[in-house]
């Protein structure tokens, strides 16, 4: 047996100082899903290649660090890298669906679908945001609680 000195602090439990962090692997996997439902979306709509010049052409910025490589080929994410996109998803993403220069202009029932999906995308990102906070008040909990009802309200089939 190992002698770790984190063992013999109070209340330390061994078998879980190894354990990942839950909400970290939670918003890993939910922004991989939203990732994966917005490039799918996308795909559907012909739109992809629209969010990835957006995506390339994103400027620097100080405290946002956002890979200058499509999103596609990220194959790992830091969780730097993971706040950075939550940052600016929403922009690119809307940026890429309202785009009018070389791409056909959207049907009247396409930009119902694409407010929707702006719609949707916004209130899982300002929840997943809020989420990373280091600690939480009612007020927090309550702006999360009502990010994710209006999420439920507003989503369709899309997700």
């Amino acid at each position: 047996m190992v002698e770790n000195a984190l063992w013999s602090l109070q209340d330390t439990v061994p078998h879980q100082l190894i354990q990942s962090d839950i909400l970290h692997t939670m918003l890993l996997r939910n922004l991989e899903h939203l990732m994966d439902w917005i490039v799918g979306f996308l795909e559907y709509h012909n739109r992809l290649p629209a969010f990835d010049d957006v995506w390339s052409s994103l400027p620097r910025y100080p405290s946002i660090h956002v890979p200058h490589k499509s999103y596609r080929l990220l194959s790992q994410l830091s969780g730097k890298e993971m706040q950075s996109i939550l940052m600016v998803i929403l922009k690119v993403f809307t940026a890429a669906l309202r785009l009018k220069i070389g791409i056909q202009r959207p049907t009247a029932g396409q930009e119902q679908e694409f407010k929707k999906a702006i719609t949707c995308v916004r209130y899982l990102t300002d929840f997943a945001l809020l989420s990373q906070y280091r600690s939480h008040t009612d007020s927090t909990i309550r702006y999360m609680r009502q990010y994710l009802q209006q999420f439920h309200a507003s989503k369709n089939v899309f997700l």
